[in-house]
């Protein structure tokens, strides 16, 4: 029993590791050693005993697992490595603020998507429905998130 105990512990320890280690190398050794922990319980305590630790280890590994979910997103590393917020579906990109019914001119040809100048930047705009050549003047008709929606100016 002893073996399994130390085989779980070990395992658990490596895949904690591997959030602040990543790599996948420690997370791969400690899925082996928990491997290891149920097949010494199948060898020592039969079908009915293995099958019990190999359901309990797999049940602490989902309690850890849903434990991580809840608790990393708030330790310092995992503030670093997550948003703090989204965009919904109404919000725009910052650099496309204030830009509709803005005119440009088309810096490459569009076909649909493409680059423009507009208010002097150099902003990536999709065509609203016929290619447009460079160099053509066009107008902002739409801003969609990050989608900046053009046409030929008339």
């Amino acid at each position: 029993m002893g073996i399994i105990l130390l085989l779980a512990g070990v395992g658990f320890t490596l895949m904690l590791t591997e959030m602040f280690l990543p790599g996948g190398v420690l997370g791969i050794l400690g899925g082996l050693a928990l491997i290891g922990a149920a097949v010494v319980g199948y060898v020592n305590f039969g079908m009915a005993g293995g099958t019990l630790i190999l359901v309990a280890l797999g049940m602490l590994t989902l309690a850890g697992f849903c434990t991580w979910m809840k608790v990393f997103p708030r330790t310092a590393v995992g503030r670093r490595l997550t948003l703090a917020s989204s965009l919904s579906s109404g919000d725009t990109m910052p650099e496309s603020d204030g830009l509709a019914g803005l005119e440009g001119v088309a810096a490459t040809t569009l076909r649909p998507a493409g680059k423009a100048l507009i208010a002097g930047r150099r902003i990536d705009v999709v065509a609203e429905a016929d290619f447009i050549e460079a160099g053509t003047p066009i107008v902002v008709i739409a801003v969609e998130g990050a989608r900046v929606v053009v046409r030929k100016k008339i």
